[in-house]
């Protein structure tokens, strides 16, 4: 730009042709600033990602690592449980809970085959990995 000034005081510019490439330049100056600030929103928005994933993952491994579920760790790991409906009748009674975890939300676990335990008598939970309706 400088140059531009100085061959536009010289003469080897003209007057018409230096507003031109000023305001050129002006014009991507200020959508670079505007790029800039945006981008900058990205990063800190990636940053606070991060801080959550990382934080869901201490979590984790410490619920790995534990021999009994305790009220805080579950407060920890768990933002809300959503229990739907019961579907169906007698043996066939199904219902649908999805637990959304904290800082990461709904988790959609590839599995190749459902998982299936008994927990009481009667009572069987299946661990179904398939997306959610929208």
């Amino acid at each position: 730009m400088q140059k531009l000034y100085e061959d536009n005081v010289s003469g080897k510019v003209s007057d018409e042709w230096f507003l031109q490439l000023a305001s050129r330049y002006e014009t991507e100056r200020m959508e670079l600033k505007a790029k800039i600030g945006s981008i900058r929103d990205e990063l800190s928005a990636m940053g606070t990602a991060q801080k959550g994933r990382d934080t869901f993952l201490a979590a984790v491994r410490r619920f790995m690592d534990m021999e009994t579920l305790t009220a805080p760790l579950l407060q920890e790991l768990i933002d809300r449980i959503e229990v739907h409906e019961v579907e169906g009748r007698g043996k066939n009674r199904t219902q649908r809970i999805v637990i959304y975890y904290r800082f990461v939300g709904y988790l959609d676990l590839p599995m190749a085959d459902p998982v299936t335990e008994n927990t009481r008598k009667g009572v069987t939970v299946s661990y179904l990995s398939k997306a959610l309706p929208a």
